[in-house]
């Protein structure tokens, strides 16, 4: 499956990546639902079949559940986000059985 990277970050429940993928600098703007806490991502991984599953139109994420050091987001047309928080959460941050979902959609720059 291919790879890009880039970074990730969440305030408020609002997410935005920022991703080169093939040699291009695709943007992914969207929101959490589950997840409060503020966060960023600065190595984070975009996996895809194909660089056409990274277009305008939104998608939503499949539920999953939240770990204290790291998120994965997988959108429901097989595309997924991962990687680490730059500072993991506490116990109490994220409780166990913390699902997050949401959507959003891609912009190619």
């Amino acid at each position: 499956m291919p790879q890009g990277t880039g970074t990730l970050t969440s305030d408020k429940g609002r997410v935005l990546g920022q991703f080169e993928v093939e040699g291009s600098q695709y943007i992914f703007v969207g929101n959490l639902t589950g997840f409060g806490q503020s966060f960023s991502i600065p190595n984070a991984d975009v996996a895809y079949e194909s660089a056409e599953q990274l277009h305008k139109q939104s998608e939503d994420f499949e539920q999953l559940p939240v770990q204290k050091d790291q998120i994965q987001l997988r959108l429901k047309n097989g595309v997924a986000i991962t990687g680490g928080f730059d500072m993991p959460f506490s116990d109490g941050e994220v409780k166990k059985g913390t699902n997050v979902g949401g959507g959003g959609k891609w912009l190619k720059l």
